[in-house]
């Protein structure tokens, strides 16, 4: 079975974004997807609500809708009515869970959001009843706007842990102990605007990035906040194994990796979209680089997905116009691929 994940549209923002995600409809159908789930923030405003439901109205296959914090903003999710919409389903001998995370807060100064995300008791006990039926070697999909396992309060400089957290979900760890017996895993999120993708103990955690990127700021070239392009989540379901793989909206893009520089410390990078802990990636020439820890003090305000280049590496490549690289990820594909190289300042200029 195939199907698309995509989250964080952000309709009626700056420019394009209509164009782009009737862009975003055309290339996910493109694929020829079994159905749709949508992660969540649809938009900060009733009309980008209104808007959203009138371009998927006519889709030829069924949009599964997961609440995001902008649901509240933009006013249809009614505050008194969070959590109360978590629900699941089967499809081709696969279980789905639809998991309501976001709940409303009234804004302090301390606390200038309007959400929180948490797993109530009430959800949790209602998850456990809904997977207790469940065949072990089912595979099961949960979808929940924030992450259930992310590195990213901490790389963004937030608290980790706080009471009502704004970027990552309360007693998390709870949901992932139920779904930790079944075979076959993974969980969809979104929130970030970037993508991360690692395992918890068998389990797959896809965090995709925005279809609107950096809130279609520039359109169609608004990358995320670590640089990935605008897109979508592919996910393949055969023999009960879970693959999947990151699309951008628009097919000239490159697909994998990117030159990615942190401008305020002149460190370089090679960003690779949808890379895991697991993926490799060499350099001709140089060889093996090695993945950012996430939890590394060093690694503040940057993505999991990039694997740094050494002062020396830097060197050796200063007169490069492209990079030869070779891309494996842990399924065992790979991808041999060039990009550019930036034009380096030499220490004598």
């Amino acid at each position: 079975m195939r199907f698309v994940f995509f989250t964080d549209i952000h309709l009626l923002e700056n420019k394009d974004s209509i164009i782009g995600f009737e862009k975003c409809l055309d290339r996910m159908l493109a694929f020829d997807p079994q159905l749709l789930i949508n992660g969540g923030d649809l938009g900060v405003t009733t009309e980008a609500v209104n808007t959203y439901y009138e371009m998927i109205k006519e889709l030829p296959v069924p949009v599964y809708q997961v609440n995001g914090n902008h649901e509240i903003c933009n006013g249809s999710l009614i505050p008194e009515e969070a959590g109360q919409f978590s629900h699941s389903f089967d499809d081709h001998d696969i279980h789905f869970v639809i998991f309501d995370t976001v709940r409303y807060f009234e804004p302090t100064d301390e606390h200038p959001h309007n959400w929180y995300f948490v797993a109530d008791q009430q959800n949790l006990e209602w998850l456990a009843t809904d997977l207790a039926g469940i065949p072990k070697q089912m595979p099961v999909i949960l979808a929940s706007h924030c992450a259930l396992s992310t590195s990213a309060p901490f790389r963004f400089g937030q608290k980790i842990g706080m009471e009502f957290p704004v970027n990552e979900v309360t007693d998390a760890d709870k949901v992932l102990n139920l779904l930790k017996p079944f075979e076959n895993v993974a969980t969809l999120h979104g929130h970030d605007h970037e993508n991360c993708r690692h395992h918890v103990e068998g389990i797959h955690i896809l965090t995709t990035a925005a279809v609107a990127g950096g809130w279609w700021r520039n359109g169609l070239k608004s990358p995320n906040v670590s640089g990935e392009p605008q897109g979508f989540r592919v996910i393949d379901i055969n023999s009960g194994q879970i693959e999947s793989q990151y699309v951008t909206l628009q097919e000239g893009q490159s697909q994998l990796a990117s030159w990615y520089t942190q401008e305020e410390t002149d460190r370089h990078f090679i960003n690779v979209f949808d890379a895991s802990p697991e993926t490799q990636v060499h350099i001709e020439d140089i060889g093996k680089l090695q993945p950012l820890n996430p939890f590394s003090d060093s690694t503040k305000r940057l993505s999991p997905h990039l694997y740094e280049l050494s002062a020396n590496d830097i060197e050796q490549i200063a007169s490069s116009e492209t990079l030869s690289l070779t891309i494996i990820f842990e399924n065992g594909q790979t991808n041999q691929l060039e990009i550019g190289c930036p034009s380096f300042k030499q220490n004598n200029e």
